[in-house]
């Protein structure tokens, strides 16, 4: 996937940043985010990954 066309997502957790991720779209941004994180094995258990959210980080820097 070309990288200049990957979007920086602010992602949360139960409403709490936790950092950012890049990502074609938010859900790609989470599993990137869940993979960093060392959480690979959860990408297929949709609760665990309930509480994970996302929004498009301002200035391509960070969402406040």
């Amino acid at each position: 996937m070309n990288k200049s066309k990957m979007i920086l997502f602010a992602i949360y957790k139960n409403g709490k940043h936790l950092g950012n991720e890049k990502g074609k779209d938010l859900d790609d941004a989470i599993n990137n985010y869940l993979i960093a994180s060392l959480f690979e094995e959860f990408l297929d258990d949709l609760e665990f990954k309930s509480v994970y959210s996302g929004k498009i980080a301002i200035k391509n820097i960070h969402y406040l």
